[in-house]
């Protein structure tokens, strides 16, 4: 038996000098890293919010439609880096427009006879959303010209529409939203039509609404305006 023993142990012994690990011959380089692509971030004083506040419904025109005014928010993008970006407005409350037809591809419709919003006909217009059955109103939207600026610099309003890669001067009116295609809005250096890259871009957002009929709405209970656009980022 005690021979067994030592044969066990030393057959143990053996084990485990065999089983010691071997001086390493070679060493691993790993080569990481990940490609991060510029980011930037649109924002708009008020929380992006126009509000028109309380309205008196004796304003209203009975059988015409009346047209609110303009009011401006702060419009900005910041950039991790210089990134050439536009933007494409996406309306929220589809079919909604008062007395306008709205395109299924642009999202809008042309204001009504009578309706000039920011002081021009036929601008481009979507709806404030239903009451019951009846739609409130309508909006215009826009980047004010003249008051954009990148990285400090005055800049120009340029805009190509749908998957056109012409670009054509904005500093007019500067709608975001186009009568049968999705307008691409962006800038470039004065005098230039080529989109340029920028870290910090600001200006002003201008919202000009109408409300319809007075004849068309139940004015005995509140009207809620409930406008939404939807201000996407489309990297060039």
């Amino acid at each position: 038996m005690m021979n067994k023993m030592q044969q066990s142990v030393c057959a143990l012994a053996v084990l485990a000098a065999t089983t010691l690990p071997a001086m390493a011959e070679s060493v691993d380089v790993r080569v990481i890293g990940t490609i991060t692509p510029t980011a930037c971030t649109p924002t708009l004083s008020g929380g992006g919010t126009v509000d028109y506040g309380a309205i008196n419904p004796t304003t209203l025109n009975a059988a015409d439609y009346t047209v609110l005014g303009e009011k401006q928010l702060d419009f900005a993008i910041t950039c991790d880096a210089p990134a050439k970006v536009a933007i494409k407005a996406i309306n929220g409350r589809p079919n909604t427009a008062a007395g306008t037809t709205e395109n299924g591809i642009s999202g809008s419709g042309a204001a009504p006879a009578g309706v000039n919003l920011f002081g021009i006909a036929n601008v481009q217009a979507v709806g404030l959303g239903l009451d019951g059955t009846s739609k409130i109103g309508g909006y215009g939207i826009r980047i004010a010209g003249g008051t954009v600026t990148a990285d400090g610099v005055a800049v120009d309003s340029i805009q190509a529409n749908g998957n056109t890669a012409t670009w054509v001067s904005a500093n007019g009116l500067g709608s975001l939203y186009n009568n049968n295609n999705v307008r691409n809005s962006s800038w470039a250096a004065s005098g230039t039509l080529v989109p340029i890259a920028f870290t910090n871009l600001a200006g002003k957002l201008g919202v000009e609404a109408y409300l319809n009929k007075a004849s068309e709405l139940d004015l005995t209970k509140p009207v809620t305006l409930d406008g939404l656009t939807t201000i996407e980022l489309v990297y060039l």
